[in-house]
């Protein structure tokens, strides 16, 4: 029985029950992005306050590495169980984790909840990515991926104003910091009840019912938030391969290119960002600011993890994924550079927090443009472990640059913060050069044309 997921989606209207459901999605992005971008203000107020620099400078490890482990587990368990069944597994482990965080006596129980956490928030982004595009038709496929990650870097704005807020309230205030990302995580899981299974995953493996009764169940609430009784004809397009695979299938034929790109990419921007961003805290401290100022400025800087998307939304259908991200990783190695000459050179808070801003805008202008490309490149029964194994070796790149920095930071101190940001750049730029010469055009073709 021929479901035609891809063209009964193809023809849907846009209505208020297809955003709810992409709204929906994009809050376990969320909390991913808000437990990510919390650690480095919860790191500086372990050295502030314990003066244990050893262990500190590691705290954002401990979520990175589980990160990088849940990239890799969780994204290729979606391939097997289903997008939705994964999403509940991913929250399922940042709220456990945050929660044992929450509740630690000791600094090994501590690491070990982060650790827990970071498994569940490492798949967030491939997933709901992948969710996203595979619920939306061709035309409406990169502003959906947009709305999911803007939505989602909002986490990441919120959580560097609930440390600016919450961490100099008491010695242990951090924990608030936690609890808010328990109380959020769960009732998100609660809400996520409401999502469907992803109707291409499940005509893409043969299960046809549950296919025609996904998407039917899409469509009604479609006409029953437009008030109509008819959807117009669907066009029909070519089924999705039902295949097996394998990890070598990303490395034949046409995919060999497309891969390629996409996890060199993915490392040396998540190298170069969580590297950054991580440490934005310590190094305005190490400055020699007040951590109440260092923690202000961070979340100022901050603020552009929100804007960034948003600028997104005025060039993503405009330009290729290709161009684009060779052009503006580019600048955010020029930015980058001017970030560490203010500081190098004493210019002051402003120009300091001005060239931090500039540097984490593009890493989030970039960021779409990337997901949704890891996204485009691969067919859908791969879909969720292809993406999910090249946003991965991001995870494994932000696994390393603490691990890095930290070492660098006990070992050299305040020239440690260089170095940090001096392989930022670095990294910057090998993305905008990878993009230029390996990347592939995906714009404008349906996610079925992409697979021939």
């Amino acid at each position: 029985m021929s479901v035609n997921v891809a063209g009964r989606l193809e023809r849907l209207p846009t209505s208020r029950a297809y955003y709810a459901m992409i709204i929906l999605i994009s809050l376990g992005t969320f909390w991913d992005s808000y437990m990510l971008f919390t650690i480095g203000g919860i790191a500086v107020h372990f050295i502030s306050v314990t003066g244990i620099t050893s262990f500190s400078a590691y705290v954002p490890t401990f979520l990175f590495a589980g990160t990088f482990i849940g990239a890799v587990t969780l994204s290729s368990l979606a391939d097997n169980i289903g997008r939705r069944d994964a999403f509940v597994i991913d929250i399922a482990l940042l709220v456990i984790g945050a929660l044992i965080a929450f509740l630690a006596t000791n600094a090994y129980i501590f690491g070990a909840g982060l650790f827990i956490s970071g498994l569940g928030t490492g798949a967030e982004i491939p997933l709901s990515s992948t969710y996203a595009q595979e619920l939306s038709p061709s035309s409406k496929r990169a502003t959906t991926n947009l709305i999911v990650l803007t939505l989602g870097f909002l986490g990441g704005t919120v959580g560097g104003f609930a440390d600016l807020f919450l961490i100099p309230l008491y010695s242990t205030a951090y924990r608030l910091v936690l609890l808010i990302a328990v109380v959020g995580g769960a009732l998100t899981l609660l809400i996520r009840l409401y999502l469907p299974e992803s109707p291409r995953w499940l005509e893409s493996h043969g299960l046809n019912e549950k296919a025609e009764r996904a998407i039917s169940l899409i469509e009604n609430r479609t006409m029953r938030s437009l008030g109509l009784s008819t959807l117009p004809q669907p066009p029909n397009v070519k089924e999705p391969i039902t295949n097996k695979w394998n990890v070598k299938q990303l490395f034949k034929g046409i995919y060999k290119r497309r891969t390629l790109s996409a996890w060199l990419i993915e490392f040396f921007q998540g190298f170069g960002f969580y590297g950054f961003a991580a440490f934005v805290p310590s190094f305005l401290y190490a400055l020699g600011y007040p951590i109440v100022k260092a923690l202000l400025y961070s979340a100022i800087i901050q603020v552009s993890y929100i804007i960034g998307p948003l600028i997104s939304f005025s060039y993503v259908n405009r330009i290729s994924r290709k161009s684009g991200m060779a052009v503006l990783y580019l600048v955010n190695t020029l930015a980058g550079i001017g970030f560490l000459l203010s500081g190098i050179f004493k210019l002051g808070a402003f120009f300091i927090v001005l060239f931090g801003f500039l540097t984490e805008l593009l890493v989030f202008m970039d960021g779409p443009l990337l997901h949704i490309y890891e996204v485009e490149i691969y067919p859908a029964y791969v879909r969720g472990s292809g993406s999910g194994i090249s946003f991965s070796l991001s995870r494994l790149g932000g696994f390393l640059a603490p691990l890095i920095g930290g070492t660098l930071l006990i070992l050299g101190g305040k020239s440690g913060y260089v170095y940090v940001v001096v392989w930022a750049a670095v990294a910057w730029l090998i993305c905008s050069i990878v993009a230029a010469t390996l990347a592939v055009s995906t714009k404008k073709e349906s996610l079925e044309v992409l697979e021939k």
